[in-house]
């Protein structure tokens, strides 16, 4: 099929004499066209490197190709190295942007010249259409074995682990780390790219470390499970790097509204088919992160926080409640903030002076009264015990919305 785009591509430039050009939706060069005297140093970059070069591609992302519907001149820009007008036309599906291609303006275009050129941005569409309608079809069957990754039965996630060996994914591979990006966007009523191709573009761009030997994802709703392959163990600074790289992406990301990405990273497994612990773990993560008000989270780097969002976040029936706790739960915002803070201050009472800068003789009896009202003594480690648990617990489920997922809910 390549072999089509190429030739077309060829046919084009040796019709108009002058240069043409051919990227993907992410200025990878699919096909280029020998020169005409008018290869300047962006062509010269593009041509070498198979990618433009990073300022140039900047340039690009602020002119937004992505969304122009008709051909576009741009003009000469020294300082990228663009010493020629020229012609950009961005191929597109009913779906998706497919690529640009490029054509070099060393002179105007005749009409019948303007005519040939939108006749072969045409042909090019049709062929690249079916060359993404085959990449669409590998993609479903490998998103299909990955969500089997995740089923409740060990059998079925071995067979989607040979599966996916079979396909040719992580072949190599020796550690699987996962990964869930949890995204704000409500993707149902949105008009903008569809899921998988914002994130794809992202990944495309934030996983560029030869340490990793492989990646899928899955783009679920609200999570998209993420997965990486590693042909030895990764180091935390290199999880680090490819996180700080995923949320960076994602917040650039072409769309309306900020996608404001929350990362949970799971723990290393030795086997595919064991890729399920690594991304429960990876949710928990997702919840930590929520509750710390941060855009990312460690299941190894976190053990602590992580312990407390899966032993406290499932909240009780107020049936289950006992007294003290249905009163905490009923009490006025005064006296819940205090005990937000004195917990948020490891229950020092000299701390939580100087941040509210009162006496610690005010600060005792402000909090003697609030335990007071709830029925609870603060000279009780037990009763300071149920007290912290009950704020990490709230604070837990109020920013993640709801208790983890258990060991069943792995589909």
């Amino acid at each position: 099929m390549f072999d089509a785009v190429q030739e077309t591509v060829d046919r084009l430039a040796m019709a108009l004499q002058r240069s043409v050009v051919l990227e993907d939706a992410e200025w990878t060069l699919l096909a280029s066209s020998a020169h005409f005297d008018d290869l300047d140093p962006a062509r010269l970059h593009t041509l070498t490197a198979r990618r433009p070069a990073p300022a140039l591609v900047a340039e690009m992302r602020a002119w937004r190709l992505h969304a122009q519907l008709v051909p576009r001149v741009l003009g000469v820009e020294p300082q990228l190295g663009m010493e020629h007008e020229r012609l950009v036309i961005t191929v597109r599906s009913r779906y998706e942007v497919l690529g640009f291609l490029w054509i070099t303006l060393t002179r105007p275009l005749t009409p019948s010249e303007a005519f040939l050129v939108l006749e072969t941005a045409d042909t090019l569409r049709a062929l690249l259409v079916s060359v993404s309608q085959s990449i669409a079809a590998v993609n479903a069957e490998v998103e299909s074995e990955m969500l089997g990754l995740l089923a409740p039965d060990e059998p079925s996630r071995r067979r989607a682990a040979d599966e996916l060996l079979d396909l040719g994914m992580f072949t190599r591979s020796r550690h699987f780390v996962a990964l869930c990006l949890s995204l704000s966007a409500e993707w149902s009523p949105w008009d903008g790219p569809p899921s998988r191709e914002v994130i794809s573009r992202a990944l495309l761009r934030a996983i560029t470390t030869p340490m990793i030997d492989a990646y899928s994802f899955v783009p679920t709703s609200p999570e998209a499970l993420i997965l990486l392959g590693f042909r030895n163990e990764p180091t935390r600074e290199a999880m680090e790097n490819v996180v700080a790289a995923i949320i960076r992406e994602t917040d650039a990301a072409d769309v309306s509204e900020p996608l404001q990405g929350v990362l949970g990273v799971g723990s290393p497994v030795g086997e595919l088919s064991l890729s399920w612990e690594s991304y429960e773990q990876a949710l928990v993560a997702v919840r930590v992160a929520r509750s710390r008000e941060s855009r990312s989270a460690s299941w190894t780097a976190d053990p602590v926080a992580a312990s407390i969002v899966t032993l406290l976040a499932a909240e009780p029936p107020a049936h289950l409640l006992p007294e003290p706790l249905r009163r905490l739960a009923d009490a006025p915002p005064d006296v819940l903030a205090l005990f937000e803070a004195y917990v948020a201050h490891g229950a020092r009472v000299a701390d939580l002076a100087d941040r509210l800068g009162v006496h610690r003789a005010t600060v005792y009896y402000r909090l003697a009264r609030a335990a007071e009202s709830i029925g609870v003594d603060l000279e009780s480690d037990d009763a300071r015990f149920i007290i912290g648990a009950w704020v990490r617990q709230r604070r837990v489920t109020s920013a993640a919305g709801g208790a983890p997922g258990s060991g069943d809910g792995r589909a």
